[in-house]
């Protein structure tokens, strides 16, 4: 049989919990939303926009490095209690 997997996560209210685990939160709890220049980091739990930031490049755009690179800050940001009063559950 496979190996099960433990998930923990981080609660914020009794309502919303994100996941320690980056590949889950990056594919069901963060929404990036481009509007022209500026990008939206927003959580698709809660009405909250994480962070906004202008592209950096000439073109207009954040590449998906980049994106990747912001969002990894923001999931650390939540578990360690920035975005949010919480604490973490099984």
């Amino acid at each position: 049989m496979g190996q099960k997997t433990k998930k923990s996560w981080f609660r914020i209210n009794k309502d919303v919990e994100y996941s320690t685990d980056f590949k889950f939160f990056s594919t069901n709890q963060i929404r990036i939303v481009r509007n022209g220049k500026l990008y939206s980091f927003c959580s698709r739990l809660e009405s909250k926009t994480f962070e906004v930031k202008p592209a950096f490049l000439k073109n207009g755009v954040i590449d998906e490095i980049d994106l990747g690179v912001i969002s990894r800050i923001i999931h650390k940001e939540i578990i360690t209690g920035k975005h949010g009063k919480g604490k973490l559950v099984n």
